[in-house]
């Protein structure tokens, strides 16, 4: 695998983390001849904070093993490596998809690097996980469009509001008709800005601001809840807090007007300038029924006020607990804020992860494969030329369901 940089693996008996634990059933899987269990070798490819949701996913299945993690920064490598168990540590993400030892390459690398890896993991035959925004523009995403159909291979677009519970409970309450038929969409996705990368305030490596960061999340699960496309949009941009925003010309904060195939109406909040914590809401308003969903602040009934910032305590000492464990989705850095009991779970990782895998071992495709993300990002890219245009826009029909 090149010349891999080994670290301590850790103490196995620290894999305990909080979330389902993984069920015998998931351990079922043996060599016939060695009588051996054998488990789908994962090769992650970045290794920032959503690398760390995704491998506390992973040491509760016992059906998979971390093969391989490639990161170029040596800081990172080590505190990955004191808090999950890896094989091999590698700093050219080349590596891993030319190693035929690894089965999966799960792309959690900075948005810029999405497509090129996802269409070399592709071409080498590896089954890819891919983080949002598939790609920075439609054109890179078609490349990987294009290598995936020479191929049959299980992909995940890694859109977790899919897999968390209160949305697919909201889905199954809209499949009864208990609610009617949709008439009303409203959407929040709402954050006082990315505080944990640098990179995100960089146009050339995100492909964009708020819209990709959050509002890329409400506007895939919309298509998915209500099981239909978006056919035109009308939207509105601005820049009123952060003079970063400004000087990368990307927006903060985005709200969007949305039609879909049956005339049912989607508004889509997304902003970095929110202040008060992470708001994840959605709103559903039908013709027998109103569904209210709140994933960021009444999900588990916990609240906690802080009165410095999150990681740093009276005195600046740093509080007690895991403090290496990074906070991705901390909902307030003062203040009060509302930590999931589990995040991964609450949140959906958990799912989106188990699903994969499932969908790996029985050789099928996953509810959320990387044609998703090629759909998503052409409505995000619409709604770019409506701001532009200043005007309504159609979304063409044809991305849609091609799964």
């Amino acid at each position: 695998m090149g010349a891999g940089v080994q670290f301590g693996s850790g103490d196995p008996s620290s894999h305990h983390a909080a979330g389902l634990l993984c069920p015998e059933v998931h351990c079922e899987r043996f060599d016939l001849w060695s009588g051996e269990m054998k488990q789908v070798r994962i090769g992650m490819v970045g290794l920032g904070f959503i690398a760390s949701g995704h491998a506390s996913c992973y040491r509760n299945d016992c059906r998979v093993r971390l093969a391989a993690a490639a990161e170029t920064d040596p800081e990172k490598r080590r505190s990955f490596a004191s808090r999950f168990t890896v094989d091999t540590y590698v700093s050219d993400w080349k590596d891993l998809v030319k190693d035929p030892r690894i089965d999966v390459i799960d792309i959690t690398a900075p948005n810029f690097l999405h497509a090129p890896i996802a269409r070399e993991a592709l071409r080498h035959g590896k089954a890819v996980i891919v983080e949002k925004p598939l790609a920075l523009t439609l054109k890179e995403a078609e490349e990987v469009m294009e290598e995936l159909e020479k191929r049959s291979l299980t992909t995940l677009y890694a859109e977790n509001r899919l897999f968390a519970p209160v949305f697919r409970k909201a889905k199954e309450l809209l499949a009864s008709g208990s609610l009617g038929q949709p008439l009303i969409l409203r959407v929040n996705e709402l954050g006082s800005g990315p505080s944990h990368s640098g990179w995100f305030w960089d146009k050339s490596k995100t492909g964009g601001g708020a819209l990709m960061d959050l509002g890329i999340h409400g506007l895939c699960m919309a298509e998915w809840l209500l099981e239909q496309p978006i056919v035109a949009v009308q939207a509105l941009a601005a820049v009123k807090r952060w003079e970063q925003a400004k000087e990368q010309d990307i927006e903060e904060t985005v709200t969007t007007i949305a039609r879909f195939r049956t005339g049912a109406i989607g508004q889509f909040i997304c902003s970095w300038g929110i202040q008060g914590g992470l708001d994840i809401r959605a709103e559903l308003f039908g013709t027998s029924g109103t569904l209210y969903i709140d994933q960021s602040k009444t999900i588990n009934g916990i609240q906690v006020y802080q009165s410095e910032s999150a990681g740093a305590a009276p005195g600046g000492k740093a509080p007690r607990g895991d403090t290496n464990e990074p906070r991705p989705h901390q909902a307030s850095q003062t203040g009060w804020s509302y930590p999931p009991v589990d995040e991964w779970t609450v949140k959906g990782h958990a799912g989106e992860l188990r699903h994969f895998v499932d969908c790996f071992l029985e050789g099928r495709k996953t509810e959320s494969p990387l044609q998703r993300g090629y759909r998503v990002l052409e409505v995000v890219q619409k709604i770019y030329e409506a701001v532009r245009s200043r005007s309504e826009v159609e979304v063409p029909e044809a991305s849609y369901g091609n799964w």
